[in-house]
């Protein structure tokens, strides 16, 4: 942490929306906390400076000019599991601690995964809007069990996923730099490469943390060797994908579906994105796969306690 400030954080920014519990622990322990869920990045910049420590989620940006702005900060806390929106590499020049609370949301995020999956293979989104706008049909949809899920990563939210797909009925390949038989084993899948996974994947899950300079995963080239009618989910990066390539491949029915928690602007401001949301066989979350009531509890408990232990480390 920043030396010139060493000791215990005691006035803390909480930038947005978290659950109660989280406040209550901290000014449990003596700390001050301003709990400002909507505050823009131009306030941020103006009274960062004033705080020890800051608690973001996914909507607020700690870039490289919002750090050094913030003099005497020592230590952010993302209430979730990314740090993409924080710039590591600037906050370790600045000697500023980063805690997170990863592996708080892993089941719920899995679950979306899921739910997203049999949503757009069975045309439910599409149905009830059919439904609601006094339209009665029916369409045939497609089942699950004994197709292929490719997992693109296998970590925490990959694995869990792959487990829930495995029960039910599917078989399990996957794509990650850093490999794991005893993981994969556990799923009785077994690893590929990316051009083989996508060619033999039913349903293709991205579940990746992508860093600062990461590149897309799947491009052109990529979403042409894909296996006809795909379904393809994404709930960790929209940067993950080329939007355009996305579209094109959507609009060509060469995709069979795309499901989403994640958006390349949030909340959506492009035509493209626009036209990415009205497609029929789309189905696209506004960024919830941690909200859930079990799930931020679960990220309160662990952001607190990872903080309580930063601040108890900084005093010694």
């Amino acid at each position: 942490m920043n030396t010139a400030t060493k000791g215990k954080p005691r006035k803390i920014l909480i930038c947005d929306p978290v659950d109660r519990s989280l406040i209550a622990g901290l000014e449990q322990k003596g700390h001050l906390v301003d709990y400002m869920p909507d505050l823009g990045q131009a306030q941020l910049m103006e009274i960062l400076h004033g705080y020890d420590a800051a608690v973001i989620r996914s909507r607020t940006k700690l870039t490289s000019e919002v750090l050094r702005s913030g003099h005497g900060l020592q230590l952010i806390a993302r209430a979730g599991i990314g740090t993409d929106n924080i710039d590591l590499g600037a906050a370790e020049d600045l000697g500023i601690k980063v805690v997170t609370a990863a592996g708080s949301s892993t089941d719920s995020v899995a679950e979306l995964n899921v739910a997203l999956l049999i949503n757009i293979a069975r045309n439910i989104g599409f149905l009830n809007r059919q439904l609601r706008a006094g339209k009665f049909a029916k369409a045939a949809g497609t089942e699950i069990a004994g197709k292929t899920a490719g997992m693109i990563g296998l970590g925490r939210i990959g694995f869990q996923t792959a487990k829930y797909l495995r029960a039910l009925g599917l078989g399990i390949i996957a794509f990650d730099l850093q490999e794991s038989e005893e993981l994969i084993g556990k799923v009785s899948g077994k690893y590929v490469s990316l051009d083989t996974l996508l060619e033999k994947s039913d349903f293709i899950f991205i579940s990746v943390t992508l860093m600062k300079d990461s590149r897309e995963i799947l491009g052109e080239d990529q979403f042409r060797k894909m296996k006809k009618g795909a379904i393809l989910i994404n709930t960790s990066r929209a940067e993950a994908i080329g939007l355009e390539p996305l579209l094109r491949s959507l609009r060509e029915s060469r995709l069979g579906g795309y499901g989403a928690d994640v958006l390349w602007n949030e909340p959506p401001d492009s035509p493209l994105e626009k036209e990415l949301i009205a497609m029929e066989n789309v189905l696209i979350t506004p960024h919830i796969g941690a909200q859930t009531h079990e799930a931020q509890g679960r990220v309160a408990r662990m952001t607190l306690e990872n903080m309580l232990k930063a601040i108890e480390e900084a005093s010694t």
